[in-house]
């Protein structure tokens, strides 16, 4: 309860700061735009693996980025948060990330390379789930609402001191031309997580897929439903799921 009361406090937070930098940015002549979201979803999943025990999870964060006057080319900071319950009496309760890189586009081709560090606040020191990841991302807008996208990312040491980390997928989006409320739009993923001790990770090396569907309710406002399935057998962690979501941007 105290995790929840606490994310529920942190997300206000990240609502009325969403609200509030951007005029104040303004009014202070201060460089950069920042952005906020908010969010609750029935599961948290990340990378098909199940990080709240089958429990619904509130999630937020705030960006910062800005032009550098040069071809596009943005930098951008930012962090983002969850509640999460590893089960077990883990005391981990929350996961809080930390990320910053550089954006850009060439005509159609988009590319994103930068760092994430993924915090875990309570978890006790001798289980080491805190990591760091380097990433690249590229995508191609293939036509008007339909773009395809890559990610490829690597940690020196993954969750759990579990060695190499290794990340790869692959993604396609669409947006549905119709004129109903704010839009909707379609997606799908396949990625593969490669893992250099698999036995103490506790899982092989696996394949991850998803496809979903979103509904802009408001410009601001959208709702969504996913499928998520691993090639993961006899783990509870893995089984397949539907997850829906509400999400607020600011």
């Amino acid at each position: 309860m105290a995790s929840v009361v606490r994310l529920l406090s942190a997300l206000g937070f990240v609502a009325v700061l969403g609200v509030s930098l951007p005029a104040q940015a303004e009014g202070m002549k201060f460089p950069g735009t920042f952005s906020a979201n908010a969010g609750l979803v029935t599961e948290y999943r990340f990378r098909g693996l199940d990080q709240s025990s089958q429990k619904p999870a509130l999630q937020g964060g705030i960006d910062w980025s800005i032009d550098t006057g040069m071809g596009g080319t943005s930098v951008y900071l930012g962090t983002w948060g969850s509640n999460v319950d590893f089960g077990d009496g883990d005391k981990a309760s929350a996961e809080i990330d930390y990320y910053g890189g550089v954006s850009g586009s060439v005509e159609d081709i988009g590319w994103d390379v930068g760092f994430i560090y993924y915090s875990y606040p309570g978890a006790s020191d001798d289980v080491n789930y805190d990591l760091w990841e380097v990433y690249l991302g590229l995508s191609y807008d293939v036509m008007d609402g339909l773009s395809v996208g890559a990610n490829y990312a690597y940690s020196p040491d993954f969750f759990g001191a579990s060695g190499d980390g290794h990340w790869i997928t692959g993604s396609v989006s669409y947006a549905v031309p119709v004129d109903f409320l704010a839009g909707i739009s379609l997606d799908a993923s396949v990625g593969k997580q490669f893992i250099e001790k698999n036995s103490t990770f506790g899982q092989p090396d696996y394949v991850t897929w998803s496809i979903g569907a979103s509904l802009g309710l408001t410009d601001n406002v959208s709702m969504g439903v996913q499928y998520i399935d691993t090639n993961i057998s006899g783990s509870s962690l893995a089984d397949e799921v539907v997850i829906g979501s509400l999400t607020a941007s600011f």
